[in-house]
């Protein structure tokens, strides 16, 4: 922690990479309010997680 900041308050950095977990978080209550066996898995939601927030983004960097 830098000095002179306060620990209960988040950074801009600390936001932005917050996001991508809050949007695949409604996308995934979204898919989960049509199809309810979609939410009742673990590993289909830990698969979720590691397509949305890490093989997504990465393969957006790599076309960039």
């Amino acid at each position: 922690m830098r000095p002179g900041l306060r620990p209960d308050i988040p950074e801009r950095r600390d936001l932005v990479a917050f996001a991508p977990y809050v949007a695949a978080a409604a996308v995934y209550i979204a898919i989960g309010l049509a199809w309810i066996d979609f939410l009742l898995s673990f590993w289909v939601g830990l698969a979720y997680l590691l397509v949305t927030v890490w093989l997504l983004p990465l393969a957006f960097r790599r076309l960039r």
